[in-house]
């Protein structure tokens, strides 16, 4: 199983890169809003590039960028200008390109004509997809491959990949000339007028196609993402303090925060859980969801509600040597995106992460201890305990990890570069290893199911688990600290050398 890690994203992406984000959906573009081929560029959606590339031209030229203006994670503006008209000497045709992102993509494009003669233009956009998957990307095996066809319909273009069950569909108003990987309008824009068309994209999964969420069939401001953007902003704390520095990164918190949530399309009542990051991580993973959605409690509880919830749904039922699933193990991360060579197992969850399962119990009573959701430890207990069943199997007194064939994570806590734990000579510590936080979240999972038994009134059952947290914490004060340094081992190697390695998590 393929699984991202720090050292295989794509390289970095520039300083003039444009990125939005909706949900599972996003977007990394240049500065002229242009979706340039060869390189991480593109649209994403369900962990496939849908288009890698977008490439506007005005009469043959490109556009000369002038500003971003972002205005939502999901929308921003372009604006630009054409090179002079005959006989002028300064510009006087403005682009102005306004996309939207999620499910797909929606651009109006409008030029502004700012002169007192009318302007010819012949307005083309370069289409190509590739229909990679995301692992395919950020390996840098990313090519256009014969399976992607691209057809002219009535609409605009059809874009699809067979093999994959993926595609795309551009609709176009008005409908422009369209031939395989280009669409070409012809316009007059008035004097001191605007010529405007609007450019939707909408995914094709499973044979299946959906319009892009801000469809042309509704206003933009009664898009489902703009409506829950409205409800995030309406609904947030609000926090007030006289630093200015302070107010500005609360306020750009809570934004990215609200960027990162994930809802499921067939639950439209559940609360949403949180992704990982943008752009590489708009998915659900269990470690990063659970610990973003422990530090946002203060904030909004309801993403601890929701990510609780869904990775429950896909807690381990079986033993699966390639997934590292078992029953009772909480996921590392899911990926959506089409069976491929470089992903073949990106349409399942794969579960090789150490400290998921612990985490899982201890956000639960964490959210438990806010006096609120009695109703969701009573829900969630059956799967409590069976992530404590994983733990306590795997666990004497530590947990510890090893993966299970040569294809998963060799480490599988938060530093899970292959180099990332290593002896302060350099040495890299071979598993099975016992991290020093995992621990620490076990002893919290413990502490958290006593006293679940507490308020349950199982004085045995919560003697049992505090028996346990007891243990640990006595056999990790014993084995971890390091007198002689003056600080704790990052962990224990399969040899039980501590891994004296400085560093943290």
């Amino acid at each position: 199983m393929n699984a991202w890690t720090f050292e295989s994203q794509p390289g970095a992406l520039g300083d003039t890169t444009v990125t939005l984000v909706e949900g599972g959906s996003f977007c990394v573009c240049s500065s002229s809003g242009d979706i340039v081929p060869g390189g991480a560029q593109g649209v994403y959606h369900a962990d496939t590039r849908l288009l890698s590339r977008w490439e506007l031209r005005v009469d043959e030229a490109r556009v000369e960028p002038l500003r971003v203006i972002t205005a939502e994670p999901y929308h921003a503006t372009f604006l630009g200008r054409t090179g002079p008209r005959p006989g002028q000497a300064e510009s006087t045709l403005m682009v102005i390109r306004d996309r939207y992102v999620g499910g797909g993509l929606r651009e109006d494009l409008t030029l502004r004509n700012m002169s007192d003669e009318a302007a010819g233009c012949v307005i083309t956009m370069h289409v190509g997809s590739d229909m990679a998957d995301l692992f395919e990307v950020k390996g840098g095996h990313a090519h256009h491959v014969s399976a992607v066809e691209t057809a002219a319909d009535t609409s605009g273009l059809l874009i699809s990949a067979p093999a994959r069950s993926r595609g795309a569909r551009v609709v176009t108003d008005p409908m422009p000339t369209a031939v395989p990987g280009l669409l070409t309008f012809r316009a007059v824009v008035p004097a001191r007028g605007e010529w405007v068309v609007t450019l939707q994209v909408n995914p094709i999964v499973e044979g299946e196609e959906t319009p892009a969420w801000f469809s042309t069939q509704h206003g933009i401001e009664h898009a489902e993402p703009a409506r829950r953007r409205a409800d995030w902003d309406r609904l947030s704390p609000v926090i007030t303090t006289s630093n200015r520095t302070l107010a500005q990164v609360l306020d750009r918190s809570r934004q990215d925060l609200g960027s990162l949530r994930l809802f499921e399309p067939d639950k439209p009542g559940e609360p949403p859980s949180v992704a990982a990051g943008a752009p590489w991580f708009m998915t659900l993973f269990g470690r990063d969801s659970l610990l973003t959605s422990w530090m946002a409690l203060p904030l909004d509880q309801s993403l601890a509600l929701g990510t609780l919830r869904r990775l429950a749904r896909l807690q381990g039922r079986a033993d699966d040597p390639l997934t590292e699933e078992e029953p009772g193990k909480i996921l590392h991360e899911i990926r959506l995106g089409a069976h491929s060579s470089a992903s073949p197992f990106s349409s399942h969850a794969y579960y090789g992460s150490v400290d998921s399962t612990p985490l899982f119990v201890m956000l639960l009573g964490e959210l438990r201890r806010w006096g609120v959701h009695e109703e969701l430890v009573e829900e969630l207990m059956p799967h409590v305990d069976a992530a404590l069943g994983w733990i306590t199997r795997s666990a004497d007194p530590f947990l510890y990890y090893r993966r299970k064939t040569d294809h998963g994570l060799l480490n599988q806590g938060w530093k899970d570069s292959f180099d990332g734990i290593n002896f302060a000579d350099g040495t890299l510590a071979r598993p099975p290893i016992a991290l020093a936080e995992v621990q620490g979240y076990v002893y919290a999972a413990y502490i958290a199911r006593a006293h679940f038994a507490e308020e349950a009134g199982d004085q045995a059952m919560e003697e049992h688990w505090k028996r346990h947290a007891e243990r640990i914490r006595e056999a990790f004060n014993e084995r971890f600290w390091l007198a002689d340094r003056g600080y704790y081992a990052m962990g224990l190697d399969g040899r039980g050398r501590p891994i004296d390695g400085l560093g943290s998590n």
